[in-house]
């Protein structure tokens, strides 16, 4: 079953993922070696597959626009 899940965090050999709403931890050694913090990941079988990076730039682009509003800078929307 294909889950999609964000890196929380990395704890010395574990891997963090939030999967709806839930922190499953993962081993770091089986994970995709790009994989860092606030990355959207997928998860098969058990095991983080891969990097979605086109929902990860999602993520970036719309925190960076909440960012930019709270600091009252305009967007490049």
């Amino acid at each position: 079953m294909k889950q999609t899940g964000i890196v929380d965090r990395f704890e010395g050999d574990r891997v963090v993922v939030e999967i709806d709403g839930k922190m499953t931890d993962f081993p770091r050694a089986e994970a995709p070696a790009m994989l860092a913090e606030g990355m959207v990941v997928i998860v098969r079988d058990g095991r983080i597959t891969d990097i979605d990076q086109i929902e990860t730039q999602r993520l970036e682009d719309d925190m960076r626009r909440r960012f930019e509003r709270i600091l009252g800078k305009k967007s490049d929307d």
